[in-house]
């Protein structure tokens, strides 16, 4: 009876220490009471199918697979973060199972000279101690992983081979743990072997790190020289958008003379016509000056009014003064210049030549709503939104940029077309 409760035990224990270490590292969808009900179901369901595994064998090989497929599927329904990282840290949680518990099994088999079937098998203290230090080694290996986990961005195919590395381990662990069993003159190659293979997934682990480090701080250079050439367009755009004002300013004063006197002369029909000369010249480069409480935003959305109209785009922005106080400016510059240098890109082929903004408060969100005409479908032509610059490699951070901000602030992102329109509309978190 003793022996049952304390299996019992052990399996709680086991299965709570990775449902809690792939919930913690990847960050639960729900809260409150979801949460709590979707964690307790979890460890259920992971706590059952250890039991009914360790009533049908002793050690099974295939059979370890099962857990991933539990933690994956927990992991893409319930928890945060890329699909690869979901599958990495899956299989990776069980992982740290295997290792701890064959490793720690070897070695203090050899260490007191016990067999290491037996250590499975037959419940005596030995077993216990083994047990309770294979459960504090799984425990401390996780808090380790937590404390040292990183939140940048991934490439893809490296993800793929961080997954498939551990789980080829797993079944080269549990083959040689088996082979352990049956032939004890062979224990010691098979603690080295199995030794040489949890090094080099740690080494694997270490090595990516560090090269995700570089991907990351290669990607940061590219992020700011691309910000760095937007500021610069933007100075230029906002000078040459001030000249043109000084000019207004410094004609207006003739115009209007030359007006008064066509009207004093009764020359009604000569003022309508100079009068919509002028307006012909000067209006289509002045539209209403964009104005909140938050400098950084009038600037950009400023400048890109400027530059668009030069373009002869027609571009209609409506927000309210105090939608955006506290942005922080660099978000602000890279996300609006992005969006809009996109925009007006698209739009200066088309015939309407048209860009729209609204910007509002949509309960807990803030809503970004920007439309321009098109020449012909964008998302038909181009699913994936890649850039048809020549620097495919610098412009194609624009849109990962805009990306990496909606993610920040635990956004949507959704791009969509009607009637010769195309529309981004980006929610944000404005309470996160």
């Amino acid at each position: 009876m003793i022996e049952f409760f304390f299996e019992i035990f052990i399996n709680l224990v086991e299965t709570f220490i990775s449902v809690d270490f792939i919930t913690r590292y990847l960050g639960t969808k729900f809260e409150g009471k979801k949460k709590t009900a979707v964690f307790l179901i979890v460890w259920m369901v992971s706590f059952i199918e250890l039991c009914t595994i360790n009533q049908i064998t002793v050690f099974e090989t295939f059979g370890s697979y099962i857990p991933m497929v539990i933690y994956a599927i927990y992991a893409i329904a319930c928890l945060k973060g890329s699909l690869t990282l979901k599958l990495w840290i899956a299989v990776v949680t069980h992982l740290i199972v295997i290792i701890t518990a064959i490793l720690s099994n070897l070695m203090i088999c050899n260490l007191i000279g016990y067999d290491p079937y037996q250590m499975i098998t037959v419940f005596n203290g030995i077993r216990v101690i083994s047990v309770i230090i294979t459960k504090g080694i799984q425990f401390y290996v996780t808090r380790i992983l937590l404390k040292i986990k990183r939140k940048s961005p991934m490439n893809r195919h490296r993800f793929l081979s961080l997954v498939m590395i551990p789980a080829i381990s797993v079944i080269s662990l549990c083959a040689l743990m088996k082979a352990a069993f049956y032939n004890d003159h062979i224990q010691p190659y098979i603690l080295i072997g199995m030794g040489c293979i949890v090094l080099a997934n740690i080494m694997t682990y270490y090595f990516f790190i560090i090269i995700n480090k570089e991907y990351e701080n290669d990607l940061q250079v590219k992020l700011l020289k691309l910000q760095n050439d937007n500021f610069e367009k933007d100075i230029e755009n906002m000078e040459n958008f001030i000249n043109e004002m000084k000019s207004v300013k410094h004609d207006i004063k003739n115009q209007l003379l030359t007006i008064n006197n066509y009207l004093n002369s009764n020359k009604i029909k000569e003022a309508k016509n100079y009068i919509n000369a002028l307006t012909n010249e000067y209006l289509p480069n002045i539209q209403n000056v964009i104005v909140t409480k938050n400098n950084a935003f009038d600037a950009i959305i400023n400048s890109k009014i400027a530059f668009a109209v030069k373009k002869n785009i027609f571009m209609e922005v409506n927000i309210r003064k105090d939608t955006i106080v506290n942005w922080n400016a660099a978000e602000i510059t890279a996300l609006f210049g992005n969006l809009l240098d996109n925009a007006i890109e698209a739009a200066q082929l088309s015939k309407e030549k048209r860009i729209e903004l609204n910007i509002c408060q949509e309960g807990e969100y803030l809503s970004i709503l920007i439309t321009n005409s098109i020449r012909s479908s964008v998302l038909k032509e181009n699913q994936s939104l890649e850039t048809s610059k020549k620097n495919k490699e610098l412009h194609g951070i624009g849109l990962k940029s805009i990306q990496n901000i909606v993610k920040k602030h635990n956004g949507m992102i959704q791009f969509y077309e009607e009637e010769n329109e195309f529309c981004c509309h980006i929610l944000l978190d404005i309470h996160e």
